[in-house]
């Protein structure tokens, strides 16, 4: 995947920096998609090159996952239980944040976004980016950010 240095970097970041209480596999691909859905409309660009797209919890993409597993065991640790819903996965840094690839406007759309977000309910999360754009109307499987219209108006973070 092209463009990989920024997914860690930005994974990096929102982990190491997280003081919410878990970060849930289902939380961080959230908190990454306000970020990039905050730049693509700041930036005209998202922080990352991901692929979204409606999937059952909203924002999805499979290459955060790939790239979660990558990360295991050296930047972050991934912790995996069982709960009435299944497997849950968590997230917890291994290293001190370095992250060399952000700029220091990427950096700040990622703090703003943790500083918003990262006390928020996962189901409160997902209810959020759902009302965003809309999502409940969109179909599954749907490309998100690149080739559809964002509601500009409606901001994910107080700038």
């Amino acid at each position: 995947m092209p463009g990989k240095a920024k997914l860690n970097d930005m994974i990096e970041y929102l982990v190491s920096h997280f003081s919410g209480n878990a970060l849930t596999r289902t939380k961080l691909v959230k908190l990454l998609y306000l970020a990039d859905r905050e730049s693509y409309i700041a930036r005209n660009r998202q922080i990352s090159n991901l692929n979204y797209i409606k999937y059952h919890y909203g924002p999805y993409s499979e290459d955060i996952v790939d790239t979660l597993q990558e990360m295991d065991g050296e930047e972050i640790r991934e912790r995996s239980g069982r709960s009435s819903n299944g497997t849950y996965y968590r997230y917890e840094a291994n290293s001190d944040y370095e992250g060399s690839t952000l700029t220091r406007e990427e950096r700040a759309i990622l703090k703003q976004v943790l500083q918003e977000y990262q006390n928020t309910q996962t189901k409160q999360l997902v209810e959020t980016v759902y009302d965003l754009d809309d999502l409940d109307n969109v179909e599954k499987y749907t490309p998100l950010l690149q080739n559809t219209n964002v509601n500009v108006g409606r901001r994910a973070i107080n700038s």
